[in-house]
C-alpha cells in the first residue's frame, strides 16, 4: 500500500477536523473535545477542501483558508493548509505551520510525522526520530509514522530489529501486506 494523496488526505480528513479526535479516540471523548458543535455543513465544506487538494490546490487553499478562519480552533483546515505548503516544496512555510498545529494540539501525529520527515530530510536524524516517536505515542498505531520511524533506523541508524519490528507492526495493521514492506521485512530477516 503506497501513501498516495487521496488515501493519505482522507486519513487525514477523519481523523484531524478536531484537534482532540486527531488520535481516533472513542466516541464521549471525541465528542467532549466539541466535534459535536462541528456542523454537517462546515464538515461538508472541509471534505470538499480536502478533495480539491489533489484537483485544484490553490482553490483548496483558498477553501481551507476560509474554514480555518471560521474555526480557528479546528486543527483540520490548518493541518491540510501545512500539508499544502509541504507538498509545495515550502519547507520553511510548512515547518512552521507544522509547528502551529502542534502549538494548538502538542501531539498531532501527521504534523508530528511530517516534521519527522523534514528533520530526515535535513539529515537531522535524532530529531526525525523524536517526533516519530512523539506521533507513534500519542497514535501507537498512525501508519505513516510506523513506516518512516522503520525507514528511519533501517537505512539511516543501522537499528535492524527495531525496524523490523516496525515493519512487521505496520503490515499487520493495513488491510492487505504492502509489497515493498514485504520485501523489506524479508531482506532484514534474512540479515538478522
Amino acid at each position: 500500500m503506497n501513501w498516495n494523496k487521496p488515501l493519505h488526505l482522507s486519513l487525514i480528513l477523519a481523523v484531524t477536523l478536531v484537534a482532540g479526535c486527531a488520535t481516533a479516540p472513542d466516541r464521549e471523548r471525541r465528542e467532549s473535545r466539541g466535534e459535536s458543535a462541528i456542523t454537517p455543513e462546515f464538515r461538508n465544506r472541509f471534505q470538499q477542501a480536502v478533495t480539491l487538494m489533489d484537483q485544484d490546490p490553490s482553490r483548496a487553499r483558498q477553501a481551507l483558508q476560509r474554514l480555518h478562519q471560521a474555526q480557528p480552533d479546528l486543527t483540520g483546515p490548518l493541518l491540510n493548509l501545512c500539508i499544502l505548503d509541504y507538498q509545495d516544496d515550502n519547507t520553511g512555510a510548512a515547518r512552521a505551520c507544522f509547528e502551529q498545529v502542534l502549538e494548538r494540539h502538542a501531539e498531532q501525529p501527521d504534523a508530528l510525522n511530517h516534521l519527522g520527515v523534514m528533520a530526515r530530510k535535513a539529515g537531522e536524524f535524532g530529531l526525525a526520530e523524536d517526533y516519530y516517536r512523539r506521533a507513534l505515542t500519542a497514535d501507537p498505531d498512525h501508519l505513516p509514522s510506523l513506516r518512516n520511524l522503520g525507514i528511519l533506523l533501517d537505512l539511516y541508524q543501522g537499528q535492524h530489529r527495531e525496524a523490523l519490528g516496525l515493519y512487521e507492526r505496520y503490515q499487520a495493521l493495513l488491510p492487505e501486506p504492502d509489497p515493498m514492506v514485504a520485501q523489506w521485512v524479508a531482506d532484514l530477516k534474512n540479515r538478522l
